[in-house]
């Protein structure tokens, strides 16, 4: 029989941290809605207008 080493607890970290990382997003979320900003997972648009003048 081979001696095959598996670890469990390496896999189970990642799931555990994976986990963690969304209950905080989850709060960040509930943070922002409560303080009325906007969603930032919307980027705001780019094509902004300059408002330099333009010499003629």
């Amino acid at each position: 029989m081979p001696d095959k080493v598996i670890d469990f607890d390496s896999r189970k970290h990642a799931h555990v941290f994976k986990r963690k990382e969304a209950k905080v997003d989850a709060l960040r979320q509930a943070f922002r809605l409560a303080r009325g900003e906007a969603d930032k997972s919307v980027a705001p648009s780019k094509s902004k207008k300059s408002k330099k003048s333009r010499k003629k």
